[in-house]
């Protein structure tokens, strides 16, 4: 509903004024105030969107502008000043933003008409800064306005707790929590170069050209933030003549958008995995069986059901592995903090060793699903020893410099050129596996956001204290080493762990 701006119009001859304008002007809504009422009353009964001080020496001038301004320091102010009365210096530290001169003579009606289009003017002018003002307090986003040399001049509340807690904290430690500390910075005042850099380049370009940047998916940075995204707009910030003074922005947490992305990647992942093993794996044990059924019908051999037997165990073998594929793939969505040596001593219980011998070197304590990370290790010693031998030594220790562990043995190794398909559905060395065991193994990993690198261990991370280890015929082993960490650092160097 569109209602008239409202003026309170205090002077002497206030009263008389304000019913001069209601006879015979329109386009304001004018109230009266005679001194010495109390004009911060007035003020706080009822909204006005400026104040006109009719001042004479019959009551001091100041005194009710400053009134004003103990209320709002942005209400417009009008000063008509008669002589003396209101010194022009004085209006000028009070904020007034329109002073005149004026006598006993002056149609204070015809004055107020003139005045009426600043009046409306300002009036949306301050609508409008509202409505900015609750946009940038309220607005759970990262709002923000850089001048042409990438300065903030404005920022939303939630540029501060955009991705962590509710403060801005900057390469040097300071920390903001205020709007306000952040005008004047650019980014290379709040974030790392290797962020600042690339925002300072997109403000030069939407500056230069005056081309929008629109959703640019960004890695963000800053205390305690991991696997965390962003996507940034960037438009050019125009005056009223259409030149640009800077770019505005907004930027928005788009980390559950990526994590649920990558959910679905590793979902297609683990489908095409289930169907590679139910068309391939499963199909072949199935055609063996059936032919060697019917080798069976024609001559009743018993070799042939022996056979049909080990296929058809072979089949169970794989419907459980894909099971526990499908299982294990969901992500992890509640870690808890998880003793690694405890749980690779309950997984090592659950093998059938031999004569194998677990050497565990760690205290880590990681944020894991217990009951899955026992799942893979359980699968990893296995897959040591069918491929190293029974008397395998199986070492599991930290990564040093890189987050994550090692499983290591001293067996024979894997091949390099074969390390990127040992977790791919099917494959399989033995003529007895089901090629799924490792499979699982960095389902498991990716579940948890870990990555698993394939790499060549220093006799398996068993060297003794000089560093030198014999293999078993007497050679320097090498053994497989499978590493576990965070995504995107790569395979370790042995010797660091």
């Amino acid at each position: 509903m569109h209602t008239l701006p409202a003026v309170l119009y205090v002077g002497s001859d206030a009263r008389s004024v304000a019913d001069a304008w209601r006879e015979s002007a329109e386009g304001l809504t004018v109230e009266s105030a005679t001194p010495p009422v109390d004009v911060g009353a007035a003020l706080a009964d009822r909204r006005f969107d400026a104040v006109v001080c009719d001042s004479d020496d019959t009551f001091d001038g100041p005194a009710v502008v400053e009134a004003v301004r103990e209320h709002s320091a942005s209400l417009p102010v009008i000063v008509l000043a008669a002589g003396d009365s209101f010194p022009l210096a004085t209006a000028t530290e009070f904020g007034v933003e329109t002073y005149l001169q004026v006598d006993a003579g002056t149609d204070r009606v015809a004055t107020l008409e003139r005045l009426r289009p600043a009046i409306e003017r300002r009036r949306e002018e301050r609508r409008e800064s509202t409505m900015l003002d609750s946009l940038l307090e309220n607005v759970p986003l990262s709002i923000y306005v850089k001048d042409r040399r990438s300065r903030h001049v404005r920022v939303s509340d939630g540029m501060l707790g955009l991705n962590g807690p509710p403060y801005l904290e900057s390469p040097d430690g300071k920390r903001h929590h205020a709007p306000a500390d952040l005008v004047g910075k650019t980014d290379y005042d709040l974030y790392p170069p290797t962020l600042s850099e690339g925002a300072v380049a997109d403000d030069r370009h939407v500056v230069e050209t005056g081309e929008s940047i629109e959703d640019r998916i960004e890695r963000a940075y800053g205390d305690d933030l991991e696997e965390t995204y962003v996507t940034t707009a960037k438009a050019p910030w125009r005056d009223e003549h259409g030149n640009v003074l800077g770019v505005v922005g907004v930027t928005r947490d788009v980390t559950e958008r990526k994590k649920y992305e990558k959910q679905l990647e590793r979902q297609n992942e683990r489908l095409e995995r289930f169907a590679s093993a139910i068309s391939h794996d499963l199909r072949n044990p199935l055609e063996v069986a059936l032919g060697r059924l019917e080798f069976a019908r024609t001559d009743g051999d018993e070799e042939h059901f022996d056979a049909v037997e080990r296929s058809l165990y072979r089949i169970d073998g794989l419907i459980d592995d894909v099971l526990t594929l499908a299982r294990e793939g969901e992500a992890v969505s509640d870690p808890e903090p998880t003793d690694l040596a405890s749980v690779a001593r309950d997984a090592w219980k659950v093998v059938e060793t031999a004569d194998a011998t677990l050497d565990v070197r760690t205290d880590a304590t990681l944020l894991a699903d217990g009951g899955r990370l026992q799942q893979l290790l359980e699968n990893v010693f296995r897959n040591s020893i069918e491929h190293a031998g029974p008397d395998v030594t199986v070492t599991v220790g930290d990564l040093g410099a890189r987050q994550g562990f090692y499983v290591a043995d001293d067996g024979p190794g894997i091949p390099e050129a074969d390390r990127d398909d040992v977790f791919d559905s099917g494959y399989s060395t033995s003529e007895d596996g089901t090629g799924l065991g490792l499979s699982i193994v960095r389902t498991i990993a990716e579940a948890h956001g870990w990555e698993v690198d394939v790499a060549e261990s220093d006799a398996g991370g068993v060297a003794d204290e000089r560093g030198e280890s014999e293999g078993r015929e007497g050679e320097r082993a090498t053994g497989a080493r499978f590493e576990f960490g965070e995504v995107g650092d790569g395979p370790s160097d042995p010797t660091d762990a």
